[in-house]
């Protein structure tokens, strides 16, 4: 399920890491397909997560892995900590 306040949270890190506007980030918004992350871009969106939220989701290199995924994988290691 979704968390608002981590999805919110993501999105300006998101549009800066990928040159896109906030509002084309949705929770269908696939990292890979749709942004065309690369192994340099997750582990730049890795260090960011780290330091905003204090945990280190394993990220995948290569997709399909949407925002909610993402979303999902932060707010999980959140939880652990």
């Amino acid at each position: 399920m979704l968390k608002p306040g981590v999805f919110n949270k993501l999105k300006p890190f998101l549009a800066d890491i990928f040159d896109t506007d906030e509002s084309e980030i949705t929770p269908e918004t696939d990292l890979f397909e749709d942004l065309f992350a690369d192994e340099y871009d997750m582990l730049e969106l890795a260090m960011i997560i780290e330091e905003e939220f204090g945990v280190t989701p394993k990220l995948p290199k290569k997709g399909p892995f949407t925002v909610e995924n993402l979303t999902e994988a932060v707010d999980k290691k959140s939880k652990e900590k």
